[in-house]
């Protein structure tokens, strides 16, 4: 009857929170130390969804996304600013042409993961 919270959540944490941190707030660029973290998180979500596990899936996918973001952010100035309003327009655009297809794909996606144990 153990969840994966209690299983493997604080070991989960422990292994993620103090390198995101780092990459997150640290000065210094750690290449090194983004891609073994970004590598560490996919393992975590791969893992936690063959096995059916939430805790892995949630918490690597959330690394997974604060990290992208990150690397986003590092990269912002690199590119003309008009790269981003169109990627933003064609995601809007996409998102609006499949509305409907997307709330029934996100209503399976919150029951699948409140299946998982």
């Amino acid at each position: 009857g153990l969840t994966s919270w209690p299983a493997l959540g604080p070991g989960l944490v422990a292994a993620l929170l103090p390198s995101l941190v780092s990459v997150l707030a640290g000065p210094d660029p750690q290449p090194w130390r983004r891609l073994l973290l970004g590598a560490v998180a996919l393992g975590a979500v791969l893992a936690g969804a063959t096995r059916r596990w939430q805790a892995p899936v949630l918490l690597g996918g959330g690394v997974l996304a604060l990290l992208a973001v990150h690397e986003v952010a590092r990269g912002w100035d690199l590119l003309p600013r008009w790269i981003y309003l169109g990627v933003g327009g064609l995601a809007l655009v996409g998102l609006a042409a499949t509305y409907e297809r997307r709330r029934r794909d996100l209503a399976r996606l919150r029951a699948a993961v409140g299946r998982l144990g």
